[in-house]
């Protein structure tokens, strides 16, 4: 079974088309711009494909579940805290994951300087890692754009939301430690130990279990783990937890204990002030301040 559109507690945008035409020539428009923008929730069945590719750039934000991709007939998977990015004109399919639909916010850009964001991947890489201090900047940047779009179409709202992709793609590749790419590409031991993690973040595994899935001494480990993603690996489960946290509180309504209890924190207190630490505000503060 397959779905494109249609899910509960979606966002779709589509520009109408006669109007880009017009938005094309903006002198504060043409460098970049987007056609269409969304949320998708809990995507299940959710599956495109185009055999001829698309005529705009594609970016998905995955910040739940899992997704597959096939972009040029590279093979990818796309998990919470990740980016995809499509170049215009290459075919591809994307799918959510049957077991773990993913929860994703998109857009489709153009412009005479989109392909330029794309040059900041480098070669054959087409998924990056985000920060985890940067999901809420990004996951509120997406929002503002839904809230502008909700308005209507006009040249005010493209420039707006042409600003705010601007924005999307700073966070992205300018203040994304995870992003360094003048590195080599992560050890796979680093790389199942980032899988286990996404995977248990109802646990709270000790350093000495993390090197194990790694298969590397706790020391040698936690070097590695610092030297490829600037952060120790405490400080970034604790951080894959509060950008979880705060996904839970943009869409479900569960209490700031549940979601704590929902995370491995018996002490709702304790998670408040690690939350508090992380995002600057409280996470009911958090909660009132995206709905």
């Amino acid at each position: 079974m397959h779905i494109r559109e249609g899910f509960a507690g979606q966002l779709h945008f589509v520009v109408p088309r006669p109007f880009l035409q017009e938005v094309e020539n903006h002198p504060l428009l043409r460098a970049l711009f987007v056609t269409d923008i969304g949320w998708y929730p809990a995507a299940r069945y959710h599956y495109r494909e185009r055999e001829t590719g698309s005529a705009e750039y594609i970016l998905i934000y995955c910040v739940a579940g899992r997704g597959f991709a096939q972009v040029g007939g590279a093979a990818l998977e796309v998990g919470p805290g990740q980016a995809l990015l499509i170049p215009s004109g290459e075919a591809h399919l994307y799918s959510a994951s049957v077991e773990a639909p993913w929860s994703i916010h998109w857009v489709h850009f153009r412009g005479e300087t989109a392909y330029q964001f794309l040059q900041q991947l480098p070669p054959g890489q087409l998924v990056m890692t985000v920060d985890p201090r940067a999901h809420g900047p990004i996951t509120e940047t997406f929002q503002e754009c839904y809230a502008a779009l909700a308005e209507g179409f006009s040249t005010r709202q493209m420039i707006f939301c042409a600003l705010a992709l601007h924005r999307i793609f700073g966070w992205l590749f300018f203040a994304n430690p995870a992003f360094q790419p003048g590195k080599t590409a992560l050890p796979r031991s680093i790389d199942r130990t980032l899988a286990y993690l996404r995977d248990h973040l109802d646990q709270r595994p000790s350093l000495a279990e993390m090197a194990a899935q790694a298969g590397l001494s706790v020391s040698h480990f936690s070097y590695l783990f610092k030297a490829h993603l600037g952060v120790a690996p405490i400080d970034y489960f604790i951080q894959l937890k509060i950008r979880y946290a705060c996904h839970l509180l943009e869409t479900s309504d569960l209490c700031v204990k549940d979601i704590a209890a929902c995370l491995a924190y018996e002490d709702p207190y304790y998670f408040s002030r690690l939350f508090r630490k992380a995002v600057g505000c409280s996470p009911t503060q958090y909660r009132d301040r995206v709905r």
